[in-house]
């Protein structure tokens, strides 16, 4: 005869089950280290390289160090989030990693930090059995939690306390959250810093995991990790503080060497070794412990129109940072694009503002809708920018730029000059096209159209619109023929309802912003 005690319980676990712990978490399944290259640029350290700041971020891990934080900083493009990702694949298969998180700015939920905690739960729900009891009961109760909470209460509910029914060696036990510098939300991150950092220095407490996070040093970051409490619980770590000029030519000599090796056609009468000795050391020079620069040398030099070793030659002339190498390819692209017939030739243009101002990366195919351009059209500009620019084989998938400093430099005049695109113009084209888009798709069903274009245009029609309009000379553009067309098929109360069902409080706040604005 059973138990009836223990046939309750077997029930109460049974019945866990059939609790969507992710529909209630609402967690990024491409925010992880496991996310695929759709979701962004996945980078790790090229093989011989970074051994020593690997080394001493292991030491951390292993070592008696009880210092529970890591903060490992550095400037832009030197290889912070390629480390995070190595170090996340070797703590994984220790079984040391128990989550991530890896944030990129513009990537629409993985630059906010309102999905930090509950995608962390998760990850760590499905780690652990216990850890998924704690966090089903958790939610039950509180559905709402992570919505309407402090950091520090989500922080007690959905990682410390689940994570102390694990049964793991929590001394050895890391959560990494990488690129905190790309979360939007700048205040809140100071806030989660200072809040774990509270929580470390709570008398006879000890935090039941390691931290390892990365950043660039900026004010709203640097400010809160060299307050004087942070002394005894964080261990810094600067990438400023380790030369990378051997691991830099390390890796340029063997990425070049596989170019050789695979065009012996295309590379015919070029003498070995190619590049030389000077060359690579010239290359390493000019990146000045830039990674991402040497990457976007290597691709220049693979993908640019021309020959390998003329590319070369150019690239070895690029000593002021990644802004010669965008010119360069752009300016080309640019030229290359004149000797189409007029009506294609402000598609590259066109291209390049969807690059500068959409709030997340956009496939070929949603191009093609938003910009209402063929898709193949499309496909043949970008074949110009493959060497700043991650083009997919599949034109579903979302075109990637490889690293951010790209969209800040088609969007800054001073540093693009005259290839500097008119963010206002931009973003005025894209609010009447989104809200054209947005009330159509309201009257039909999603998947009758592309569904990746209809849920950018349903969730930032608005954000372009109120870009538009920051600038005092589009004011005028309130009177556009288009946009008023557009808004008139959009009546109030579809526009509040649309509002709480794309990005909620998001849009209602961007709503009164406007009408503030429109009021002075």
């Amino acid at each position: 005869m059973a138990h009836p005690v223990r046939e309750h319980f077997h029930s109460i676990l049974y019945s866990f089950h059939f609790v969507d712990l992710y529909h209630l978490l609402s967690p990024i399944g491409d925010a992880s280290h496991t996310r695929s290259t759709h979701s962004g640029p996945v980078a790790r350290c090229h093989p011989g390289t970074r051994v020593e700041v690997i080394a001493e971020i292991e030491k951390w891990i292993e070592d008696s160090d009880r210092r529970p934080i890591l903060w490992l900083n550095g400037p832009a493009g030197s290889g912070k989030s390629a480390i995070s990702q190595t170090i996340a694949d070797r703590c994984a298969a220790d079984g040391k990693l128990i989550a991530s998180f890896f944030f990129f700015r513009s990537a629409g939920r993985r630059s906010t930090i309102h999905y930090l905690i509950p995608t962390l739960a998760h990850q760590i729900s499905i780690l652990n059995i216990g850890a998924k009891y704690v966090l089903i009961d958790t939610m039950s109760n509180e559905p709402n939690l992570h919505h309407e909470k402090s950091l520090r209460y989500q922080l007690d509910k959905l990682l410390i306390n689940p994570i102390w029914t694990t049964g793991l060696d929590l001394s050895k036990v890391i959560i990494i959250i990488d690129a905190l510098d790309e979360c939007d939300d700048k205040e809140l991150i100071s806030e989660f810093i200072e809040t774990i950092v509270d929580i470390c220095n709570t008398p006879n407490f000890q935090l039941p995991f390691r931290l390892f996070l990365t950043s660039r040093v900026e004010e709203h970051i640097q400010e809160q990790f060299y307050k004087s409490t942070t002394q005894s619980v964080i261990k810094y770590l600067s990438l400023q503080n380790h030369d990378s000029t051997k691991d830099i030519v390390l890796y340029l000599e063997n990425r070049l060497y596989l170019l050789y090796q695979s065009k012996p056609k295309m590379m015919y009468g070029i003498s070995w070794p190619w590049p030389s000795k000077w060359h690579l050391e010239k290359l390493s020079r000019n990146a000045a412990g830039s990674f991402i620069f040497a990457s976007t040398l290597v691709k220049f030099i693979e993908k640019e129109r021309g020959h390998p070793n003329d590319n070369l030659q150019k690239a070895l002339l690029m000593t002021d940072g990644l802004d010669p190498v965008y010119h360069q390819v752009i300016a080309t692209a640019l030229q290359e694009n004149k000797k189409l017939p007029d009506k294609h030739l402000h598609i590259l243009n066109r291209v390049l503002a969807v690059v500068g101002v959409a709030q997340q990366p956009l496939s070929v195919a949603a191009m093609s809708v938003l910009l209402e351009k063929e898709a193949h059209h499309i496909a043949y500009m970008l074949l110009g920018l493959q060497a700043i620019l991650l083009i997919p084989e599949k034109d579903n998938e979302p075109v990637k730029v490889f690293h951010t400093s790209l969209r800040d430099y088609l969007c800054l005049e001073e540093r693009s000059k005259e290839l500097c695109i008119n963010m206002q113009q931009s973003h005025a084209m894209f609010a009447i096209r989104c809200l054209q888009l947005a009330v159509e798709y309201s009257k039909k069903d999603y998947k009758s159209k592309n569904q990746e274009i209809a849920i950018y245009a349903g969730k930032y029609w608005l954000h372009h619109l109120n870009e538009s309009l920051k600038n005092a000379k589009n004011q005028d553009f309130l009177n556009d023929l288009m946009l008023n067309s557009a808004l008139a098929g959009f009546p109030p109360q579809q526009v509040i309802f649309w509002c709480m069902n794309t990005k909620g409080n998001t849009n209602m706040e961007i709503l009164k912003e406007m009408l503030v604005s429109f009021n002075e």
